[in-house]
C-alpha cells in the first residue's frame, strides 16, 4: 500500500464518518424542532384556557359587585317599610367582593345587629319578656 492509497482511504473514511454524524445531528435537530413546536402549541392552548378562566372570574366579580343588586333593598320604599339594615349589609358585602373594601368582620357586625333587631321585634310582637325571649331566640339550634 502506498502513501497515496492510505491517504485516500483515510479521507474516504473520514468523509463517511463526518457525513454520518451530520445526518444524525440533522435528524435529531428535526425531532427537537417537532417536539418544541408541539410544546409551544400545548403552552398556547393552556394560555388560552387560563385567559378564558380569568375572563370568567372577572365577569363573575363584576356581576357580584354590580350596584343594581342593591337597587331594591336600598330604595326609599323598601327602607321606609323594612329599615336600612339589609341595604347596609348588602352594600358591605358588595364592598368585600372587591377585595380592598370592607372586611368580612365589619359585615358580620352589621348582620349581627340586624339579627338582634329582628329578634327584639319578634319578642315585642309575641309580648314576651325580653330576657326570656332573647334566651330562646338567640340560642342556636
Amino acid at each position: 500500500m502506498t502513501v497515496f492509497q492510505i491517504i485516500l482511504i483515510s479521507a474516504m473514511g473520514g468523509s463517511l464518518l463526518t457525513t454520518g454524524a451530520m445526518v444524525a445531528i440533522e435528524n435529531r435537530s428535526k425531532r427537537w424542532e417537532a417536539i418544541s413546536s408541539d410544546q409551544t402549541e400545548v403552552m398556547n392552548n393552556l394560555i388560552e384556557i387560563q385567559n378564558s378562566i380569568h375572563q370568567g372570574e372577572i365577569d363573575l366579580q363584576k356581576n357580584l359587585t354590580a350596584p343594581d343588586l342593591i337597587e331594591v333593598p336600598c330604595s326609599a320604599e323598601f327602607i321606609d317599610k323594612n329599615g336600612e339594615g339589609l341595604c347596609r349589609e348588602m352594600f358591605c358585602r358588595l364592598q368585600t367582593r372587591e377585595g380592598d373594601g370592607a372586611s368580612q368582620a365589619e359585615c358580620e357586625e352589621i348582620a349581627n345587629l340586624n339579627n338582634t333587631i329582628s329578634i327584639m321585634n319578634e319578642c315585642k310582637a309575641m309580648e314576651l319578656e325580653i330576657d326570656q325571649c332573647l334566651k330562646v331566640l338567640d340560642t342556636r339550634k
